[in-house]
């Protein structure tokens, strides 16, 4: 920073952020350092590629902010760390059996951000998808980024009400809304201590819901329920996150953590036009295009879906009485196009993706 002027909450909150990405990447460098040179310690090298790839396009992000100019130095310094990172795992990789690396990349989890207007499915699709990908023997970490308590119902968790505890967050002025994760506390730790298993082994991460007294908690723990997703860099793992309905969320990047986005799309046309909304605010990763509950209406203009996940009176009757689908009708149509959806994202590599 050039001159002598005192950095603000905000600055200070940025430079905290980039000393704990910096902490991410080296202990997941170390991690694959230590590896092997066989699938397993090939997919750790995959995994650090991805999470410095992941990083750097948030904070191609973030370099457009307000902050950019006063702290163009340290961003281009984390920004050189980051693409050395990526650098050392793509020349790690480069010198391991074709067939090796072939098959960590193959092991290498989703991540997943499923988007859409209210209303379209998206609580029923991502927890469906959780549960399917589980069975095949994944690891999953579901998270619940909307206080509508969506999520838990379709994985067939009894407890909505939770979140991150207050011991795992602090306050920061520099933060959005004014609170962030706990100073010393990292993705991995979060998911190990503070998740609820669901049926079939997916580990629910809510954001919390919003009480009669207390409207903000959620809130708090915003921030730091993202700075999870962004920074749980376990290659092993699939992350599927359920996001606010509308357009909001893709707005302010809450799907910085996704590889793929998922946008779930009614019959309805005011489903359609949150969309056609959405999708210009997620350009920057690969897309999937769901229709949802279609009988059989057309598939909507430019929209054409990858899946078509059909009406579903079983499914339908399931989510009314606040059950799982996949638990009430497990065979029934829906189920059958959620697990097309999963065989969709599952059969692309991670250099598909990226292309």
């Amino acid at each position: 920073m050039s001159g002598d002027e005192a950095p603000s909450p905000r600055d200070e909150w940025l430079l905290d952020s980039l000393a704990r990405q910096a902490a991410v990447m080296a202990n997941l460098a170390a991690t694959a350092g230590a590896g092997d040179r066989g699938v397993q310690g090939s997919l750790q090298w995959w995994g650090l590629e991805r999470q410095a790839r992941r990083y750097l396009r948030n904070l191609e992000a973030r370099s457009r902010g307000p902050a950019a100019k006063r702290w163009a130095d340290e961003l281009g310094a984390h920004h050189d760390l980051l693409a050395r990172y990526g650098d050392e795992a793509r020349a790690s990789l480069s010198t391991v059996e074709p067939e090796v690396a072939a098959e960590a990349e193959s092991r290498l989890g989703l991540r997943v951000a499923v988007v859409g207007k209210g209303g379209a499915g998206k609580s029923m699709i991502s927890g469906t998808l959780c549960r399917l990908l589980a069975r095949r023997g994944h690891r999953v970490l579901a998270a619940d980024l909307d206080t509508n308590p969506g999520l838990a119902f379709t994985l067939g968790v009894a407890h909505t009400s939770g979140g991150l505890p207050a011991e795992a967050v602090e306050e920061h002025g520099g933060a959005a809304y004014g609170w962030g994760l706990r100073s010393g506390l990292s993705p991995a730790e979060v998911v190990e201590r503070y998740t609820v298993e669901a049926p079939d082994g997916p580990r629910f991460l809510p954001l919390g819901k919003i009480g009669d007294t207390d409207k903000t908690a959620p809130k708090h723990t915003l921030v730091a329920l993202l700075e999870v997703l962004l920074g749980f860099g376990d290659p092993g793992w699939d992350v599927v996150g359920d996001l606010e309905a509308g357009p909001t969320t893709p707005f302010e990047r809450y799907h910085a953590f996704a590889d793929r986005v998922v946008v779930v799309v009614g019959p309805a046309w005011r489903s359609a036009m949150t969309a056609r909304r959405l999708l210009p605010l997620v350009s920057d990763v690969p897309t999937v295009i769901v229709a949802n509950r279609f009988r059989d209406e057309p598939d909507h203009p430019g929209l054409a879906p990858a899946v078509r996940v059909p009406f579903d009176a079983d499914a339908g009757e399931a989510e009314r009485a606040g059950l799982a689908p996949i638990d009430c009708c497990p065979d029934s149509p829906a189920m059958i196009a959620i697990a097309a959806l999963a065989d969709h994202l599952t059969s692309q590599s991670h250099q598909e993706v990226l292309t």
